[in-house]
């Protein structure tokens, strides 16, 4: 079983830690775990892209979907019916599918294909009510008293 530790398990890069490690372990078992290969960038405070190296694929034979904050990318290729006769083929091109589990508030903002690279923005929006917030203190000494309960009205 084979771990690393790279940037990508900080939880600031919008990607859950765990889920990727988990993720990654359990794929170690699976054959072609690494296809096809992917970078992940941070290229803002919240905003992240992933890129994964598609040779030979066609936009039309890629989709990207997102259900319960996993990202999947797929890539189907029509079969070949066996018209081509390789005699070395080193450029893999075969059907795949690959998840990223994504942190909470993180959501793909769009995707783009060039050049057998397709890149999938990221964006992680936390809500302002779970953002941090500063609380001045007083320097009075003195606590606040909540405001008064309202009186109960007696029932009639």
């Amino acid at each position: 079983m084979r771990v690393e530790y790279t940037p990508i398990y900080r939880p600031n890069l919008g990607l859950a830690p765990w889920a990727v490690m988990l993720d990654g372990i359990l794929q170690s078992d699976r054959p072609n775990h690494d296809y096809p290969a992917f970078d992940i960038e941070a290229v803002g405070d919240n905003q992240f892209t992933i890129s994964l190296a598609v040779p030979g694929f066609s936009p039309e034979q890629l989709l990207i979907e997102t259900e319960n904050n996993v990202l999947t990318v797929k890539g189907e290729k029509p079969q070949d019916a066996g018209k081509r006769r390789f005699l070395h083929q080193g450029i893999v091109s075969r059907n795949f599918e690959r998840r990223f589990n994504l942190a909470e508030h993180t959501e793909v903002c769009g995707a783009h294909y060039r050049d057998g690279l397709l890149t999938v923005s990221l964006v992680k929006r936390v809500p302002e009510a779970m953002k941090p917030r500063r609380i001045e203190i007083d320097n009075v000494g003195q606590v606040l008293n909540p405001a008064p309960a309202q009186a109960s009205l007696p029932i009639a």
